[in-house]
């Protein structure tokens, strides 16, 4: 009997012992799993400031371990150590990477607020140059068309969707740009708000000051604040529903339209338009803005 009590007790304390180790690996997991989040968050982020996945790895693997050799960046990352040169020599071209004179060389990089401020003023001059160069762009292309653009009456009805926020303001800001008569604008409140803070509402004023005629239906009660310049009441049309709105879309001259189709998501990239020319499609939706708002 004393023999079974001794075989149980030397059991329970090894089911306990092994119950504490198990439990002290899922706690390094948790904290494992946590920071590869993390890491796989500021790899995408990096990303969009045009560096490749794997010099986004690099260089935030610098960034959080200092001074390493091409070796150590390479076991790490698991990226082959020639391929591991050559994007180390790009980050140091992009001016967010240091070598050392140690030898083997070792690398670094700048703490994650300069690397941002480079990388975002590094992209910032490149668009500037081919902002500066719109004109010479836009002779060149027309130098192309000339002998092949089709007639108006030839151009076919056509669509596109356009993703993400950024994107869509700059295409209602591009269409605007060639309104000629009228703008109609049916939005809701969340919808006018994102209008407003992408400077459009302010576009959408400058038109009438051209003899454009705007008009616009939402429900945002409080719809004046963000149409009136400086406090000063505008020419914009502007008309309040209590009525459920139904689609939001930008329409120029009853030719070109653009919907904003909403979703639940917040996410500025997931959002969605869709631009047509069709006057098939273009009619309903005026007729929804004339007759049921």
């Amino acid at each position: 009997m004393l023999y079974i009590h001794q075989l149980l007790y030397i059991v329970q304390g090894y089911c306990f012992s092994s119950e504490s180790r198990m439990a002290t690996r899922m706690d390094e997991f948790k904290v494992t799993n946590h920071n590869l989040e993390i890491e796989n968050s500021l790899t995408a982020e990096l990303q969009k400031l045009d560096l490749t996945l794997n010099e986004a790895r690099i260089l935030l693997f610098l960034m959080t371990h200092g001074n390493s050799t091409a070796s150590d960046v390479s076991r790490h990352t698991g990226i082959q150590r020639t391929e591991t040169y050559n994007y180390i020599s790009t980050l140091l071209a992009k001016g967010v990477v240091f070598s050392t004179f140690d030898r083997p060389q070792k690398y670094y990089a700048l703490a994650i607020d300069e690397v941002i401020d480079c990388l975002v003023q590094t992209k910032h001059n490149a668009l500037q140059t081919i902002a500066e160069k719109k004109k010479d762009y836009h002779e060149m292309v027309e130098t192309i068309l000339s002998s092949t653009m089709l007639p108006e009456s030839d151009k076919k009805e056509s669509y596109q969707i356009v993703m993400g926020e950024n994107a869509i303001n700059a295409k209602i800001k591009r269409m605007l740009v060639e309104a000629k008569e009228e703008v109609t604008v049916l939005v809701t409140d969340r919808n006018l708000v994102n209008l407003y803070h992408a400077e459009i509402t302010d576009q959408l004023i400058q038109l009438t000051t051209k003899g454009i005629r705007v008009k616009l239906r939402t429900p945002c009660k409080n719809a004046n604040d963000y149409i009136n310049s400086e406090g000063d009441k505008t020419s914009i049309s502007l008309k309040t529903t209590t009525k459920v709105v139904p689609v939001n879309f930008v329409l120029i001259d009853n030719k070109d339209i653009i919907l904003l189709l909403e979703s639940n998501s917040l996410k500025k990239s997931e959002l969605c338009g869709f631009y047509t020319n069709n006057l098939s499609m273009i009619s309903v939706f005026r007729f929804i803005f004339d007759n049921l708002i």
